[in-house]
């Protein structure tokens, strides 16, 4: 089918959306890119930007932040004592960005690419399968009506498109909270620390590091809901005494960003007219790290289908059947994953530490970055 002059609507402004949107227009269509919030702010403070991910990134010409990002082969995983439980596979490339700065560079690109229309402090307040879509602009409270040859549900994990189709999809709580926050000190080194608190990674970042943590006691869980930065840091000191170093310098509580993990799973991604991308189809636990990397690659994938199949149904059940299966698995393992990491008993914790990981460290690596790839860079970078 021709993508040239159809009539898109995208609901979300951030990564997946931005990405979306960019490459759609690049093919010709009349994009309209909607968020409900009056300028896209970073959430996550950093991002690891694995091989698929950097691939769209060069496929959407933003090679000047990937030069500015930091490279790293990967995180060893070790326990509280720094003993290596998994080390990176061979070959693995990691660059390490802000949240902001990738942000910064989709927005920018986005508002100068030709088809592009942004409207902000803007809700997508209905989007039938039939392509039919209201929205509602915040500020005068106007609604608009508009009608789509598609929609593009890029709007996260409480998506507001996914809500008024029929994906079949399942949204799952986890009760785990997790904290990552942007640190002036600079880390030894990149890794991810299992401990008797749960994980506690840290990558360095061209000025400072990115560092993430779970809250595995009750102890940090009682420090998150109380924003007690001083009762975080020492849980965390006790439990991997090089925490100290990079949560020293934070003044404020708010420095953390605090989430929860939800899942979002859903049995088809595709429903008439309307289609879903990123979280909004797929939130996974962040293990894995390609929760927007594979948002990443949604974006390709899905333009790539509407320029190859004959009509947009056609298009859509490639999209789906395609993307499905690979990120169900890769979100099925980030799961487990997140699951072992925050054993916290020492029974579980040598059980895992002296049997399961050991086991691990012997499997078909190759074979498990391909699968967490999903789709081979090269392709997707359009060579």
């Amino acid at each position: 089918m021709q993508v040239q002059g159809m009539q898109i609507v995208v609901a979300g402004a951030a990564t997946a959306g931005a990405a979306t949107a960019i490459l759609l227009a690049r093919a010709g269509a009349r994009v309209r890119v909607v968020d409900r919030v009056a300028r896209v702010r970073p959430v996550g403070a950093g991002i690891a930007l694995a091989s698929n991910g950097q691939a769209v990134l060069e496929r959407l010409q933003l090679n000047a932040l990937l030069a500015d990002a930091t490279r790293v082969a990967g995180a060893r995983i070790v326990d509280a004592s720094g003993r290596t439980l998994l080390a990176p596979p061979p070959g693995v490339d990691v660059r390490i960005v802000t949240r902001a700065a990738l942000q910064d560079a989709l927005q920018e690109t986005m508002r100068n690419t030709p088809g592009v229309t942004l409207a902000f402090d803007a809700t997508v307040e209905e989007a039938t399968p039939d392509g039919r879509v209201i929205v509602r602009h915040g500020a005068s409270g106007q609604r608009e009506a508009m009608q789509a040859d598609l929609v593009v549900g890029a709007d996260g994990v409480h998506s507001r498109v996914r809500e008024q189709g029929r994906f079949g999809a399942s949204v799952r709580r986890s009760g785990i909270h997790y904290v990552r926050a942007l640190s002036p000190a600079a880390p030894s080194e990149a890794l991810e620390a299992w401990t008797s608190a749960g994980l506690f990674g840290m990558l360095p970042l061209q000025r400072g590091s990115y560092l993430y943590a779970s809250c595995g006691t009750p102890e940090l869980e009682r420090a998150i809901k109380a924003e007690d930065l001083d009762a975080f840091r020492m849980a965390w000191q006790r439990a991997f005494a090089p925490s100290a170093t990079l949560l020293a310098p934070l003044q404020r509580f708010d420095e953390l960003l605090v989430h929860e993990v939800i899942r979002v799973s859903c049995r088809q991604w595709h429903d008439g007219r309307l289609v879903l991308v990123g979280d909004a189809a797929h939130a996974m636990a962040p293990n894995l790290g390609q929760g927007g990397n594979s948002a990443l690659v949604d974006a390709v994938v899905l333009a790539e289908c509407l320029n190859a199949a004959t009509d947009l149904r056609d298009a859509l059940a490639q999209y789906t059947a395609r993307r499905k299966p690979a990120v169900d698995k890769v979100a099925d393992t980030s799961a487990r994953l997140g699951q072992v990491s925050e054993w916290t008993q020492p029974a579980m914790r040598w059980l895992r530490d002296r049997v399961l990981m050991p086991l691990a460290s012997r499997g078909d690596s190759s074979r498990m970055m391909r699968d967490v790839l999903q789709e081979d860079p090269g392709w997707l970078r359009g060579r």
